[in-house]
């Protein structure tokens, strides 16, 4: 502890005779600014990285709070979905087919597409024309997913128009 005050007296002693040079009026001044530097510099590399990181903890933290509660509440949402899906595809089990393909292709935005709508023995063969790739596959899906309705049998075919195909789709029931 001695050996620290020394080596601490010895570095300030020049500064001392310096300051004694100085006149009252100047050493107040150079003895504000330094406090005023110190200040500066503890809130610069100090107070304010720490505040700042601090207020982006907060964010995350509410972020992620948001994001359990958004999860737990689709979570039973699915879960209640999940319950009721039998029975929903049970009570579409009657209807048949090609009015269930027409109402979910008003919905997934691919009626217009729909050129012909044929029965056959098992289904429904279906042919789009320059049919958006990505409404069909969301359609098909929604298919699936509602109806327990599949595709059995897909031909699919690019046009000349970027994300357009032309395809012919039998849609039967799941069995």
């Amino acid at each position: 502890m001695q050996a620290l005050e020394n080596m601490l007296n010895n570095l300030l002693t020049p500064l001392r005779l310096w300051l004694q040079t100085l006149e009252e009026r100047e050493r107040y001044l150079v003895i504000g600014g330094a406090i005023t530097l110190f200040i500066m510099l503890f809130y610069l590399i100090i107070w304010e990285p720490i505040s700042s990181n601090y207020e982006q903890q907060l964010q995350t933290l509410e972020s992620q709070r948001q994001l359990y509660s958004w999860v737990k509440a689709t979570s039973a949402e699915i879960n209640a979905l999940k319950s009721a899906g039998g029975s929903s595809r049970q009570r579409f089990k009657n209807q048949s087919i090609s009015s269930l393909a027409d109402r979910s292709a008003t919905t997934t935005g691919i009626k217009p597409f729909i050129e012909k709508i044929e029965q056959s023995k098992k289904g429904v063969k279906i042919r789009l024309k320059s049919a958006n790739f990505d409404r069909m596959v969301v359609w098909l899906t929604d298919m699936q997913n509602k109806y327990g309705i599949y595709a059995s049998k897909l031909k699919i075919e690019k046009t000349e128009a970027p994300g357009a195909v032309d395809a012919s789709i039998t849609l039967e029931r799941a069995p």
